[in-house]
């Protein structure tokens, strides 16, 4: 009867606090849904064979993207620009292209931006997208972005909120998701996964901080890829380079060429590493 007691005493005093989170999430979905939109594309494929044309098809493309600056968005690249060879396997003399285009972004009202792919970080997973400052409704664009200039830290079992965008069939309603952090990886750089969170969306704590976005890391040769939390620091390092692309349009809004923008010189942080980030004007 007594560890009965005691056993019952322990759930009475844990329910509480799994209320006070869920009550805290609902607060910090409600503050934060409205930043986050829906992002739909056309992905298109074509495949050649020594060079010569071997066949091609499209794919609806639907994610999720958040404002961080005036009409800068962060994505999950991978959930834009799949990488769709990873099924086939190694054949000698073919070759995969993708192209993204048809790039728009959606608000909670079903309303449609056009935007386009500024710069991407395959390594980090990262993609940033501006609006089009050729799109009709440009002008009616609002969205408070969220602050990346914070480091919200995480331990293992700490609980975790995303949001999300769903799809049409959904009317594009926000998503709220509870994540659990399972592991939590320093070098070359931190990465924290996290159970129970879809990719290309932000991850908050309990008091509504962000703590950065879950993002797919270019995995190597041979190793599955895997949905991470990337911590917002990685996201700051990239966010001039991202203005200076998005300011970019308004000069050649019709350039629409991939380009290599380089190494990003990240001297001065703790992991000292170096990465090649690609932009795309377009």
């Amino acid at each position: 009867i007594r560890a009965l007691a005691v056993t019952t005493l322990s759930l009475a005093l844990l329910l509480p606090a799994r209320a006070d989170f869920n009550s805290d999430a609902r607060e910090v979905f409600t503050a934060n849904a409205p930043s986050v939109f829906g992002v739909r594309g056309l992905l298109e494929i074509s495949a050649t064979m020594n060079g010569q044309p071997a066949g091609g098809q499209e794919r609806p493309v639907w994610s999720n993207a958040s404002v961080i600056d005036d009409g800068l968005l962060v994505a999950a690249y991978q959930s834009l620009k799949p990488d769709v060879s990873a099924g086939i396997g190694k054949r000698p003399g073919l070759e995969i292209a993708t192209e993204l285009s048809e790039l728009k972004l959606i608000d909670a009202g079903g309303e449609e931006y056009d935007a386009k792919l500024v710069l991407h970080d395959e390594s980090l997973g990262l993609a940033f997208i501006a609006l089009d400052p050729a799109g009709e409704n440009i002008g009616d664009f609002q969205a408070k972005p969220f602050d990346v200039s914070k480091d919200v830290d995480v331990q293992h079992l700490d609980e975790v909120i995303g949001i999300g965008r769903l799809p049409e069939n959904m009317r594009f309603q926000a998503q709220v998701k509870k994540g659990t952090v399972t592991a939590i990886v320093e070098r070359p750089r931190k990465l924290v996964h996290v159970a129970g969170v879809s990719p290309s969306t932000p991850a908050f704590d309990q008091s509504g901080g962000l703590i950065g976005f879950i993002v797919v890391p270019k995995a190597k040769e041979g190793t599955p890829p895997v949905s991470v939390l990337l911590p917002s620091k990685y996201v700051r390092k990239l966010v001039g380079q991202a203005k200076e692309k998005q300011s970019a349009l308004s000069a050649e809004p019709e350039e629409d060429e991939e380009d290599e923008a380089g190494e990003e010189d990240e001297a001065g942080e703790e992991d000292q590493e170096s990465e090649d980030t690609e932009d795309t004007d377009g």
